[in-house]
């Protein structure tokens, strides 16, 4: 029986035992052998799975929970040494809908057979530190919403509670610009992206030219610039289900430069404020599909 060492967070509103134990049931019922963590902090998290990495050849890693759960992961991993594999169970699940993942099920059932492909993460530098993101960064609006995410109104209203944090920044409005700079290109915006993946926020589509197997990243500036400019953006979104980034630019190696001093985010989780750099790390490690 194949090994799969599995990572639960205990800490978030969606785990409970009940649930921990029927995935591991299921996981041995498609015959793997699951090896359970249940670290009790961020910081035993990162240290488990660095352990792991650093005692094991080439160990399957299984993130079960959302995307917060699966960037603790990909900080924790040194690059070329583990594969990952994700059962979702989080509020948004961004990376199961952009592995078209349906269900915990599904998930398992590719879990078992095995199927691998290499995936580029990126990585953002500044004066808060260095960290990784599989799904994409955020500066400016959607990152100050994030900040401002109150934890009782998301375990109230799960994806609504950003919306609504959403609604007091457009009270708090920031007009500062954004200065963006990469392959000799210099934009500015009120608000950016930074995507490795193509979804945003659950099903919305966001930057579509993003993939997670590519060497690069896609830069998106946002287009609004105003209260209402968001507002109508985020409309558009809702209704439509994607948004076409016309006016992206595609990084390869290349690093991104990001002048600002307004907030920033990593696949949901706030990262301080710029200014910023940030870089693709292609072939990081291997991911089950």
């Amino acid at each position: 029986m194949q090994t799969v060492h599995v990572v639960f967070n205990p800490t978030s509103g969606s785990y409970s035992t009940a649930k921990a134990e029927q995935i591991l049931t299921r996981l041995r019922a498609v015959g793997l052998d699951p090896q359970p963590l249940l670290p009790r902090s961020l910081a035993e998290s990162m240290q488990a799975v660095t352990n792991l990495c650093n005692t094991t050849t080439s160990p399957t890693i299984i993130a079960v929970g959302g995307d917060g759960t699966i960037n603790t992961v990909i900080n924790s991993m040194p690059q070329g040494s583990a594969t990952l594999g994700i059962i979702p169970l989080g509020t948004a699940n961004v990376m199961a809908r952009e592995l078209g993942i349906s269900s915990q099920q599904d998930a398992i059932e590719r879990i078992a057979r095995g199927t691998l492909r290499p995936f580029t993460v990126g990585e953002a530098s500044s004066s808060n530190g260095v960290k990784r993101f599989v799904l994409m960064a955020g500066i400016g609006a959607d990152a100050e919403a994030v900040a401002d995410v109150r934890s009782s109104e998301k375990r109230l209203l799960g994806k609504g509670a950003y919306v609504l944090a959403g609604l007091r920044r457009c009270i708090n409005w920031d007009n500062r610009l954004i200065t963006v700079s990469c392959n000799g290109q210099t934009r500015h915006c009120n608000s950016l992206i930074v995507a490795n993946a193509a979804h945003y926020a659950g099903p919305y589509c966001l930057v579509p030219q993003a993939s997670l197997f590519t060497p690069q990243l896609v830069v998106a500036p946002l287009p609004f610039r105003t209260p209402l400019g968001l507002l109508r953006f985020t409309a558009t979104v809702f209704l439509r289900g994607r948004y076409d980034a016309p006016d992206a630019l595609c990084v390869s190696q290349e690093s991104i430069l990001i002048e600002t001093d307004k907030p920033v985010q990593l696949d949901g989780d706030v990262f301080g404020t710029g200014p910023l750099t940030i870089r693709p790390i292609p072939d990081f490690n291997n991911l089950i599909v």
